[in-house]
């Protein structure tokens, strides 16, 4: 019987880090259509395999899901582009640690598309961590499963064409983590660490545990009725009218939003009239709507349909409203916060460290919350503004060697003495919903509605 206790102390190999963050950044890809972004993670997770073989920690990697307790398993077949890899007991516990390895249209960006999020960052680091974790046995040290989850889509984007992959049969829900939290990845007991890039700024260097909105997003298609705008606009129904006091609707609502629920609707007139001298006969409004609560965000969605029906009264137009659910507002684990407080407290000073961070963006992050216990590490290093083509690593050490050493030092606390804060955290966790209410809440949210309001 090999003694596997702890082989070395845990730690980065910071080269190989920086490396793969570099592989990663160099493969911007769309979600759901990772797919050399996955290969570069198959082949690092599958080299690990091999090293912990080679060690006496694990059995040869295997690709199919499923296997015998032991060894590491790459798991490739689920959500399309998803990749997970798991050490240790399938039915144990696990701490998941979290990446996004989606990119996003970047205006300005080589061919359109960028890592303008630092999605590749988070992914090279979790994949870092994964090994150091591994290599040091902590795995079966502490009786738990480790799992890594790069999930597919983060960013809610070309909504049409992910339509057409869930009208074809291929996916269920628009985003990575809803169709990974619907194939069951999250439904064993498990605590989920996560890591996100942030602008570099004078007043902190790092978030922990930091909140999110939640949002949805609505498209209201105005129909009006064509006509000769010199000649005879009196037969025509001009649906761009009906669009534009929809849109002073909207906006004569900002002050019935409380200022505690962060209410933000941002919408964009996306048609309105193809020829200058006929009547607009369509008309297209998009818009997300957000909100630190779900009620709040339900609150708000009403007000916006009941502006959209005002337009269409006003000028006889017909309208269509299509909804489609977007994120939960991300409400992350205080007690998992706390443990991830404490290592973030050993790399950097406290009043370089904010505790209260909230942000009126949104992440599927919030879905999985809504299930089992999360945090997230917000780490600076990064210069230019987020979502745009500027956006850079100023420094590789800040922005993943710290954020890998405080993710690592997490993970050693939460899983030391056989796991015990861990699996105090998850039994403690009390849930927002049930998997079933869960599905069924994000399912209600897809709709379309029409309205004739003549």
């Amino acid at each position: 019987m090999k003694d596997r206790r702890l082989a070395y102390a845990p730690d980065i190999e910071e080269r190989e880090l920086f490396e793969l963050a570099a592989r990663l950044k160099a493969l911007p890809e769309p979600g759901f259509f990772e797919f050399e972004t996955k290969k570069v993670l198959q082949d690092f997770f599958k080299t690990v395999g091999e090293e912990l073989r080679i060690a006496g920690l694990a059995e040869s990697p295997s690709r199919a899901p499923g296997l015998e307790a032991g060894g590491l398993r790459i798991i490739d077949a689920l959500a399309r582009t998803a990749v997970l890899a798991e050490l240790g007991d399938p039915e144990a516990p696990a701490l998941i640690l979290l990446a996004d390895i989606d990119a996003l249209p970047t205006p300005g960006a080589p061919g359109g598309m960028a890592h303008s999020c630092g999605h590749y960052a988070q992914t090279a680091v979790m994949a870092s961590v994964f090994k150091a974790l591994a290599k040091a046995g902590l795995p079966e040290r502490s009786g738990m499963r480790l799992l890594f989850v790069g999930a597919p889509a983060e960013e809610y984007v070309e909504l049409p064409r992910r339509m057409e992959l869930k009208k074809a049969g291929e996916l269920r829900f628009l985003s990575g983590k809803q169709e990974l939290i619907h194939l069951g990845v999250f439904d064993k007991p498990c605590l989920v660490l996560k890591y996100h890039s942030m602008e570099d700024s004078p007043f902190r260097e790092l978030t922990v545990n930091g909140g999110l909105g939640g949002f949805m997003a609505k498209r209201a298609e105005f129909f009006g009725r064509p006509a000769h705008a010199g000649a005879h606009p009196e037969d025509g129904i001009n649906a761009l009218s009906a669009a534009s006091l929809a849109l002073q609707a909207i906006h004569a609502q900002r002050d019935s939003f409380r200022d505690e629920d962060h209410v933000k609707i941002h919408p964009i007139l996306s048609e309105g009239g193809a020829v200058v001298n006929i009547v607009p006969a369509k008309a297209v409004i998009e818009t997300y709507v957000r909100a630190w609560t779900q009620t709040a965000l339900a609150d708000a969605a009403a007000k916006v349909d009941r502006s959209f029906r005002a337009g269409a009264l006003a000028m006889a137009a017909t309208l269509r409203i299509t909804d489609t659910p977007g994120y939960q507002p991300f409400i992350p684990s205080p007690a998992l916060g706390e443990i991830l407080g404490r290592a973030a407290l050993e790399f950097e000073a406290s009043d370089r460290i904010d505790f209260q961070d909230r942000s009126n963006a949104s992440d599927d992050v919030g879905d999985v919350a809504c299930l089992v216990p999360t945090c997230q590490l917000g780490c600076s290093g990064f210069v230019g503004t987020i979502h745009s083509k500027d956006f850079e690593p100023a420094d590789p050490s800040r922005a993943y060697l710290r954020p890998a050493k405080i993710l690592l030092r997490t993970a050693g606390l939460l899983l030391d003495n056989q796991g015990s804060i861990a699996r105090r955290i998850i039994g403690e966790f009390k849930p927002r919903f049930s998997k079933t209410e869960y599905l069924a809440t994000v399912e209600s949210m897809f709709s379309i509605r029409d309205f004739r309001e003549a």
